[in-house]
């Protein structure tokens, strides 16, 4: 059998991340839900919940790659209790220079 030209890359281990990717979601949902989704959302891994009122969220997800930012605002969309999540800004810049500003000013 000849190998494949294109190989199945889910055995392979990620390259690591040229870039950090930061999005934001407007989360439409029913209000008496809100308990419930604040809950399913706060054991998503990369998310943080900034915002909440009258059926309406707002939700940030960090990560290495659009792929987390997409998986992220699906489940959170197919939760009971939510009627629509959409993302609203989506903001990528190399990881280099994430790392560079976490470390803060250079020691003079």
């Amino acid at each position: 059998m000849r190998p494949s030209k294109h190989p199945d890359t889910r055995d392979r281990p990620a390259d690591p991340p040229a870039e950090w990717h930061i999005a934001s979601i407007l989360v439409h949902l029913r209000p008496e839900r809100s308990p419930e989704v604040r809950a399913a959302v706060a054991t998503l891994g990369d998310v943080e919940v900034h915002a909440e009122e009258r059926g309406r969220m707002v939700v940030t997800v960090e990560g290495p790659h659009e792929g987390r930012i997409a998986d992220r605002m699906t489940a959170i969309h197919l939760m009971p209790g939510v009627m629509s999540a959409v993302m609203v800004f989506h903001h990528a810049e190399p990881l280099a220079a994430r790392t560079a500003e976490e470390a803060g000013p250079a020691q003079l």
